[in-house]
């Protein structure tokens, strides 16, 4: 991940699995977030992002991990998960914005940034897409209309000015 050299998004069907944060999961995953090995883990509905302990690489245990995941999203019903939907938006939104759809606002003389607040992520435009006239075109359908793949329950709250307010639609239960 950008920035976060001890996190790592694997892109994966999480078919079964609730998005949030993960508190347990079956097998030997769990036996790395129980030693401490893994330190945080998030699931979105199209990967699941993992954090590894300072002072252990990728490289070294990548390819463990990568097995132990893959073996834990055979068996969804052993894992614990509790919501994180601010914390997945902000997540997805940033790696997001570090991409495709963030590049290309950079290639028109724009900037973008986002802010969590709550469970709630501001995008806002800034240099020449902030009084451009497609600035809302580009918030809907290139940023948000990218965020949905990720964050299917996605929720617009506000839009103006070339700022867009959203979150994820809670889980009912």
């Amino acid at each position: 991940m950008t920035g976060e050299p001890q996190a790592v998004r694997w892109v994966t069907h999480t078919d079964g699995l609730a998005a949030g944060r993960v508190v347990d999961a079956p097998g030997e995953l769990g036996r790395r977030f129980a030693d401490g090995a893994l330190t945080d883990g998030l699931v979105d509905p199209t990967a699941v992002w993992l954090w590894l302990r300072d002072g252990l690489s990728w490289r070294d245990m990548g390819s463990a991990i990568h097995k132990a995941l893959r073996a834990a999203l055979a068996e969804p019903a052993g894992w614990t998960i509790e919501p994180a939907p601010g914390e997945i938006l902000e997540l997805v939104t940033a790696e997001l914005l570090n991409g495709g759809p963030g590049e290309f606002v950079r290639s028109h003389g724009g900037s973008v940034a986002a802010e969590r607040v709550g469970d709630a992520v501001t995008i806002r435009l800034g240099g020449a897409c902030e009084s451009c006239p497609a600035a809302e075109h580009t918030l809907r359908h290139r940023l948000v209309g990218e965020l949905r793949r990720h964050c299917p329950d996605l929720v617009e709250l506000e839009s103006h000015n070339g700022r867009i307010n959203l979150r994820v639609r809670p889980v009912s239960g």
